[in-house]
């Protein structure tokens, strides 16, 4: 009986430990960005695009993330499945397919979109990173984008409203 109760307790331990597995984060919510730590805006003919008034208003469920850009441009609607689907979104100039999967606390979602372009076809792949702070209130979204042009990694902030 000494040798079996040790077993026991451990056996008890072990499903409890698994169970405490953390669920994703839910970014659901509406978010404001916050300009001062976020990584200036790509320019385009020279000028910076103004970001002063960009809005997300995201819900997510169990299957996707759905964000609402409101601010900057024209109102635009993003849906990222989670479940391994691919998504398909309107891009600047095309569609933009891409996969989303969860590492860990961060949703990781992968991207390419075509274009065509006076010069042929030009593809661009994206990398996104979105996580949220221990207390909720701080989204950050870090970008890597592959062009012709180059590579570049941005990093947006979004602060919880």
């Amino acid at each position: 009986m000494r040798r079996t109760l040790p077993f026991l307790a451990l056996a008890a331990i072990i499903p409890a430990a698994g169970a405490t597995a953390q669920d994703p984060p839910d970014f659901s919510g509406s978010w404001k960005i916050n300009l001062i730590k976020s990584d200036a805006p790509p320019g385009r003919g020279g000028q910076q695009m103004d970001l002063s008034k960009l809005m997300l208003t995201i819900t997510q469920t169990a299957e996707a993330l759905t964000i609402v850009q409101t601010g900057a441009g024209p109102d635009r609607t993003l849906t990222y499945y989670l479940d391994g689907r691919e998504s398909t979104n309107a891009a600047q100039r095309g569609e933009m397919k891409s996969t989303s999967r969860w590492d860990a606390d961060k949703l990781v979602t992968d991207g390419s979109a075509t274009m065509e372009t006076p010069n042929g076809p030009r593809t661009i792949t994206t990398s996104e990173v979105r996580s949220l702070s221990k207390d909720g209130k701080t989204m950050t979204v870090s970008t890597t984008t592959e062009s012709p042009m180059g590579t570049r990694t941005r990093k947006t902030v979004f602060e919880r409203q």
